[in-house]
């Protein structure tokens, strides 16, 4: 009688580095010298089945780990579970899991700590969950390049590509990535259901790393990458 083949399980580095060297492809090339990153849409770069697989802080939260319910009026930072379901409870917001990077060793901390040294700025790493009809932040636009990746859900996008053009709509879905370059306006809407995970790229400089690369992951390890394919090799879906 055969035995039957063991199931591999993925280990955090395994994930950490389907994921970086994917975002790494994307980001690299659309990142302008002086100007910060382009506008970009990569729909699928992450097979969805294998994105939402992932183990997440919103399932799993750190005991320490805060969390800050947030929208255009009001803003409220909690850690305890019972707080948090109460604040949510009084005022139905996005619960935002602040710097998950610093307070985890698990792959988004590695795909954060890797992304740094590549991109030779800090790079800070939030999640995003929310829920149908949750208040947000309203249209405002951030001082920071981000890397988004839609873990979980969906989420409908409006974008101001520039300051005085029209609106543009997309809504990304579990595996696709998003590049938001700083100063883009937007908005957002959650049909259902979301988790994204923003991948903050600062413009604060890495002085102390200048002469020395931080640790990369090695090549070939198991994991996604075989079934979906570099983002590098596919054209984004720029729409803009």
């Amino acid at each position: 009688m055969n035995e039957p083949t063991p199931v591999h399980i993925p280990t955090q580095h395994e994930m950490a580095s389907t994921i970086y060297t994917r975002l790494c492809s994307a980001v690299e090339p659309r990142r302008l010298p002086g100007s910060g990153m382009e506008l970009a849409y990569f729909p699928q770069a992450f097979n969805e089945q294998w994105i939402t697989s992932l183990p997440l802080p919103v399932d799993d939260r750190d005991p320490g780990q805060t969390v800050a319910l947030v929208d255009e009026d009001a803003f409220q930072r909690q850690v305890s579970e019972k707080a948090i379901a109460a604040a949510y409870s009084q005022r139905p917001r996005t619960r935002v899991f602040e710097s998950i990077h610093a307070r985890s060793d698990g792959w988004f901390s590695l795909v954060a700590l890797w992304l740094t040294g590549q991109l030779r700025n800090p790079v800070i790493c939030t999640m995003y969950e929310s829920d149908a009809g949750d208040l947000n932040l309203g249209a405002h636009d951030d001082e920071w390049d981000g890397v988004i990746v839609q873990m979980r859900g969906s989420k409908l996008w409006r974008l101001w590509p520039e300051p005085q053009s029209h609106q543009r709509e997309l809504v990304t879905r579990a595996g696709d990535v998003l590049l938001l370059p700083r100063g883009v306006r937007h908005a957002v809407q959650t049909p259902d259901y979301s988790v994204h995970m923003v991948l903050a790229v600062t413009d604060e400089p890495l002085a102390a790393f200048a002469s020395q690369p931080l640790a990369r992951p090695v090549a070939g390890g198991r994991g996604d990458t075989a079934r979906a394919g570099a983002i590098s090799s596919r054209k984004p879906v720029t729409q803009f």
